[in-house]
This record gives C-alpha cells, structure tokens and sequence, in this order.
C-alpha cells in the first residue's frame, strides 16, 4: 500500500471520530435548548424555599467575567449578549411582599453593613426535592433602610405574588439580595433560577453541520485510501 493511501486511511478515520463527537454534542446543545427551555427560552429550576429570621438572605461574590477586549471577529459579544438571568421570587408570608435585587459589591456591602443577615455559603437547586442551602449568619445591630429607596441596585423587582427579575449581567461582581419590600426581618420566600443562553442552539445546530461534513469528508478519504 502506497504511504498516500496509508495517509488517506489515517486521517480520514480520525476525521470520522471527530465527526461523531461533533454529532453528539450538537444533538445534545439543539436537545437541551428545545426540550428543557420554557416559553421564552429560559432553562430554570424548580422554586426553593428560603426562610430566615434576619432582615435579608444575600449570595456574595458573584463574579461575572469574560474577559476584556474580547474579539470573535467583526462581533465584539458583552456577556449580556451570550447570557440573561432570570430570577422568580414569591413570598409565603400573605402579609409580606417580597423584594429581590442584584448590586455591586461595595454598594452591598455598604447597605447590610452592621445589619442582620444570613448569608448563601452553599447552595444546590434540586428539581422535586427540598433544598441543600447552608447559611453563614452575619450579626448586627442597625435596621436596614427600606430597599425600595436605594438607587444603586443594578436590578430589582419587588410587589405582591411572583415577582421576576431578568438581567444582563456585565463583568463585576456583584451580591443578590432577598428582602421583604418594606425591609422588614423575618423571611420566607420561595425562589427560583433560570438562565437563556441565545446561542445555545445556533452552537448546536453548527455543530451538528460540522458532524455531517466532517462524515462526508471522512468517508470520501477512506474510500479513496481503501480502494485498490
């Protein structure tokens, strides 16, 4: 056998492999973005149960990052464009309204600071079963203002029944804060998680075609190394 055609063979086959793997995932990406995603394109959790004595439950340090100077040609993507958020809170309580808001981090800080809070140390949304949350207590001893009156929240909802808060997230860092509206202590509130990735199903549906022409190719170069 000629080294052209032991070339043809080798490189053909791995081209094969590749292909399948490309498959794969593209039907896994395109699977997940229609089966598992709502109306509106979201993929969320089931609704968890937060209850807390303090005036506020507040997850810290969520970092969101993509680096700066990003460069995917003539697209220069923020991470809002490859990502939204989307947070549903209720309150079990029929005398309280429930208050849900996403801010930098100095400004967080600066708010609860010397307040009573619980803060997210670990946290596993489990769909259909009752939730793993552990939290940190923070002390203090100064009544917050009411949330409704900053204006450093990045975003925020608040109001009777389910409340929903959609955001674009920009690099930073930033503390989500679950409050009673009128910043009152005393919480139990119902929350859940949700994510639209607009690109999930274009990335699948390319792959996908990557798959089936990498097959071509890989089939044609192993005919052509196998034939005598």
């Amino acid at each position: 056998m000629r080294p052209q055609r032991i070339v043809l063979l080798v490189v053909g086959g791995i081209i094969l492999l590749t292909s399948f793997g490309l498959l794969i995932g593209g039907a896994v990406l395109y699977r997940v973005n229609t089966t598992l995603t709502d109306s509106q394109g979201f993929i969320s959790s089931a609704g968890q149960r937060f209850i807390a004595v303090s005036y506020a439950i507040a997850t810290q340090d969520v970092n969101i990052n993509i680096g700066t100077g990003t460069d995917w040609g003539i697209w220069r993507p923020s991470t809002g464009d490859l990502i939204t958020i989307r947070l549903t809170a209720s309150s079990n309580n029929p005398a309280e309204n429930v208050f849900l808001g996403i801010a930098n981090v100095a400004d967080a800080q600066a708010y609860l600071s010397n307040v009573q809070y619980d803060e997210v140390v670990r946290l596993e949304f489990n769909p259909g079963s009752s939730p793993n949350v552990e939290y940190r207590p923070h002390q203090g001893s100064t009544t917050p203002t009411n949330p409704l009156s900053q204006t450093f929240w990045v975003s925020s909802a608040h109001g009777a029944g389910t409340q929903t808060l959609e955001w674009k997230p920009q690099t930073g860092t930033y503390w989500i804060v679950l409050m009673n509206e009128d910043g009152s202590a005393g919480l139990d509130d119902t929350v859940s998680l949700g994510a639209r990735i607009p690109l999930l199903s274009t990335v699948g549906l390319g792959l996908i075609l990557g798959g089936i022409v990498g097959l071509v190719v890989g089939v044609i170069m192993l005919y052509i190394g196998a034939r005598r």
